[in-house]
């Protein structure tokens, strides 16, 4: 064989293990995957469904309401809804939901909420409300052992959703 020919050859074989090289590491540095566990978000994620995390999200992009975050909560990943961000003011009351006096009509709100929880929180510079889509199994910012989810507790936006 010719010695250019092998040495073409070897060159591309290093080229495309730099690439895949590169391709790992960035793909680890910028994505984790989380598996959910319970029904607090179905009908979008079930149990057991494996969800890839967007860890950009963590500190460096923005986080709008409706989006979708794995934080930290007492040693466990969990997974929830953004609805109300820093600086806003959250109301439940008589099973209606309102952001800074605004009620919120949204289907998944309108039907769910207990008449009985009242609630009244001005969510600080950092903090975040979520609740989960399914709000009859889920345990989020109504209740005191989640609380309010602080920017740093946030490992990330979900990005995509493989379902089982």
């Amino acid at each position: 064989m010719d010695e250019k020919l092998v040495l073409k050859i070897c060159r591309i074989f290093a080229d495309i293990i730099f690439a895949v090289v590169v391709a790992f590491i960035v793909s680890y540095i910028l994505f984790t995957q989380r598996l959910q566990q319970g029904f607090s978000m179905a009908p979008y994620i079930n149990d057991g469904n494996i969800v890839l995390v967007n860890r950009l999200y963590r500190n460096l992009l923005p986080l709008y309401k409706n989006d979708v975050i794995v934080f930290n909560n007492n040693g466990q990943d969990s997974i929830k809804r953004i609805y109300g961000l820093p600086g806003e003011t959250v109301t439940i009351s008589n099973g209606n939901f309102y952001i800074n006096d605004i009620k919120i009509d949204n289907g998944n709100l309108k039907n769910s909420l207990s008449s009985n929880i009242d609630q009244n929180v001005k969510l600080g510079d950092d903090e975040y409300y979520v609740l989960g889509d399914n709000l009859f199994s889920s345990k989020d910012s109504r209740f005191a052992d989640v609380g309010n989810i602080k920017r740093s507790d946030i490992l990330g936006k979900v990005w995509f959703v493989v379902r089982q």
